[in-house]
């Protein structure tokens, strides 16, 4: 709510040209910040279709967000280090995939520039107590977690900020008349991380360490003489008999954690359902390409010879 014509000003700007994102090293560097809004066409970005050219259109907000290496505590976000498998109800396909979660914590510092104190003072009141609001310190964040036929399979995770993380402050420059109120907070959540839909990231995830990729020594049982043959044709770099390199002693594949996605997409296409008060079975049935289910009776008898 705009107590100050400054305030009054500025909220009825356009947004490109009242809020402006900086980029993360300008994170404490208000000055790097205000240098940033005077090399852009401010003008066009505030409406001015006659003007053009750098400059600066005062009050303005600008925002920059910076990663902290230290992840945030157990109780804020607890994260999934292990893999589970899940739907995505926004999967058209309804597949079975896995995924876990990264927890993560960000900077994010809000800095007003504005020609006069008061502005400056009341926005930063403002901000900090519209983040005491409980229902407003959460919103969502999106990620693309997968691809169908080229389009992204998106997936919504809420972050929060802090409360007790509000540290709103002023800051200082060599221009006179010109006033900084600075807020900065700690933003928090987990970054998705899914497997199976389709992601470019599938094939190189979890995978483990390849029989291909294992450092390797001469074969001294090698017989140039004989043909080398792939022990799974598939796989001609895979294990072979009569390879001229063969992995160093005691070093053995090792498998990735994940399960594949035909093990988590695998079903039952056909069982018998037994009954003692009736003399025959209901063999069912699904075709997995159409889902369509059938039931047949069979002798009980006719159903053991098939097992």
């Amino acid at each position: 709510m705009p107590t100050t014509q400054g305030v009054y000003d500025w909220k009825r700007r356009r947004l490109e040209a009242a809020i402006v994102v900086a980029r993360t090293s300008m994170v404490d560097d208000v000055e790097g910040m205000l240098k940033a809004i005077q090399e852009t066409d401010n003008a066009k970005n505030a409406g001015y279709k006659k003007e053009s050219g750098s400059s600066v259109y005062l009050p303005v907000l600008m925002t920059a967000i910076s990663p902290i290496e230290t992840p945030p505590e157990y109780d804020q976000v607890g994260g999934l280090p292990y893999w589970v498998n899940v739907v995505l109800p926004q999967d058209p396909l309804k597949r079975v995939v896995q995924m876990r979660s990264v927890p993560v914590a960000y900077r994010c510092q809000i800095a007003f520039f504005s020609p006069d104190p008061h502005s400056a003072s009341d926005i930063a009141r403002q901000f900090a107590n519209f983040w005491k609001h409980e229902e407003k310190r959460t919103f969502p964040v999106s990620y693309d977690v997968g691809v169908l036929e080229g389009k992204p399979i998106k997936d919504d995770w809420n972050f929060r900020v802090l409360e007790n993380s509000l540290y709103p402050d002023s800051a200082t420059t060599d221009l006179k008349n010109l006033f900084i109120a600075t807020v900065d907070c700690t933003i928090v959540g987990a970054i998705p991380e899914f497997v199976g839909l389709g992601g470019e990231w599938d094939d190189v995830t979890d995978m483990g360490e390849p029989y291909e990729s294992l450092p390797t020594r001469p074969n001294p049982e090698y017989d140039p003489e004989k043909p080398t043959i792939p022990l799974d044709p598939e796989n001609p770099d895979g294990p072979a008999t009569n390879s001229p390199r063969v992995p160093n002693p005691g070093v053995k594949p090792i498998e990735g954690s994940r399960d594949s996605y035909e093990k988590l997409n695998s079903l039952v296409v056909e069982a018998n359902v037994d009954d003692e008060d009736i003399d025959h079975e209901i063999r069912v049935a699904i075709d997995p390409d159409t889902g369509v289910i059938t039931e047949t009776k069979v002798a009980k008898n006719e159903a053991t010879d098939d097992e």
